[in-house]
């Protein structure tokens, strides 16, 4: 998912006055068994890991590490693979109280916190990727908990909620009634979509039913980065490791945020990510040629300066020349061209003359009439279609079919048979 809102600058501190000190690595959305892209997926989620171990003192993972809620054997072995390097590490923060809803004990005893998202949620009765990490001791699965982490007497609690269908969200926080813990630095680590972030806001968790009392709100599943104070919580989203959508706001840099429960600086660290660049071009009364060379110089003017093997988005717009349909425009041979310097992708998002002359048509008809005069307009058009002439008045007919309840369609059959009786029926018996 991504954000209507602009990216956070590297560093923004919030004066809220703490004496914890504590360096948080917030990160989320490796989405590991990526299909199109499995080799990004691993290797710059391997990278954030790594650069997020050796400089924070917990690492707090916001969902869908894995792309499937039942990964391949492959996936699983990237994601242990991972996971081994803060496992090696030495770490000063331990672990002082795990406290689950189900009772489950904790198996992990180093500061990695996850939960599980959208993408890994499975029944109830069923294991999902995290857990089954959670069983082998690889990190801490917060979901449903209250984890307390302690270094050096200072505390930092982290209560986690995994992803649910979006219509459930509300419903499993009010379930879940997480609380802060006193005496301690209070994170909620959830997994959802927020309706202030997005342009559609139907059936979306509200940050205003967020639970109260938290001094940081962690959010995964949306993959652009944030950090804000939103209705009076403060907000953090570390985005995705990974390109998924192909969406513009993909072009800034993945990574994830450092917290710092003292000063409360949240700085941006990013990653070696393969680059995504997202251009549009915009055709008018355009031939098959002349859509495939414009699509052609947008990539080449990219990989001029941005040879690295890139994502290229290309969203083609405007119109094409009469006579050309959308689906007779085909981009194949040209992302075949590019195909050993880049990663193509085309979005046709143009329209035919024939489709940009009827809006026309009917926006012309639309402006300064009635609905009566708009319904007149189209019955005319489709009687002349079909062949007549129109002798009587269009109005009486319009009337007819305004005002009869059952047997409009007679009286109008009648009419017309009497305005034009051999042609019209002929016109209806080969009908």
């Amino acid at each position: 998912m991504f954000l209507k809102y602009s990216a956070l600058p590297p560093a923004i501190c919030c004066n809220i006055d703490s004496g914890i000190n504590m360096k948080l690595a917030i990160l989320a959305d490796f989405h590991l068994g990526y299909e199109r892209f499995p080799d990004d997926a691993f290797k710059q989620a391997l990278d954030a890991v790594a650069s997020a171990s050796a400089e924070a003192d917990a690492i707090l993972l916001a969902g869908d590490l894995f792309d499937t809620k039942v990964p391949k054997p492959e996936s699983i072995a990237q994601a242990l693979t991972i996971l081994r390097i803060p496992l090696e590490k030495h770490w000063l923060t331990r672990i002082a109280s795990f406290s689950a809803r189900d009772g489950r004990q904790n198996l992990c005893n180093i500061p990695v916190i996850a939960i599980h998202g959208t993408h890994e949620m499975r029944a109830k009765s069923l294991l999902n990727p995290i857990q089954v990490l959670e069983k082998g001791g690889f990190l801490i699965n917060a979901h449903a908990a209250t984890v307390t982490l302690e270094k050096d007497g200072e505390r930092v609690a982290v209560t986690g909620m995994g992803g649910v269908p979006e219509k459930q969200a509300q419903a499993a926080i009010e379930a879940l009634n997480p609380a802060p813990v006193d005496g301690a630095f209070n994170i909620f680590l959830f997994h959802q979509s927020l309706q202030e972030l997005l342009p559609v806001t139907d059936e979306y968790l509200s940050v205003d039913d967020l639970p109260s009392g938290f001094d940081l709100y962690v959010c995964g599943h949306m993959h652009g980065r944030f950090f804000k104070n939103l209705n009076g919580k403060q907000l953090l989203i570390p985005g995705s490791t990974v390109i998924t959508q192909f969406k513009k706001e993909e072009e800034e840099s993945k990574g994830f945020f450092i917290f710092d429960t003292k000063t409360r600086d949240c700085s941006f660290h990013a990653i070696n990510s393969r680059p995504f660049f997202y251009r549009e071009v915009e055709l008018k009364d355009a031939s098959e040629d002349d859509a495939v060379e414009k699509v052609r110089d947008a990539l080449r003017s990219v990989l001029a300066s941005n040879p690295r093997n890139p994502i290229i988005r290309v969203k083609v717009k405007g119109t094409l020349r009469k006579g050309i349909t959308p689906s007779s425009i085909s981009f194949s041979k040209v992302i075949e061209e590019f195909s050993g310097v880049a990663f193509v992708s085309i979005d046709k998002a143009f329209e035919s003359y024939e489709l940009v002359e009827k809006i026309r048509e009917f926006r012309s008809l639309r402006e300064g009439a009635s609905v009566r005069e708009l319904g007149l307009e189209l019955l005319e058009e489709k009687l002349k279609r079909n062949g007549f002439s129109l002798k009587l008045d269009i109005r009486e007919i319009f009337e007819l079919l305004s005002n009869a309840k059952h047997n409009a369609a007679d009286l109008v059959i009648d009419e017309l048979l009497k305005s034009e009786p051999t042609q019209q029926a002929q016109n209806m018996d080969s009908s």
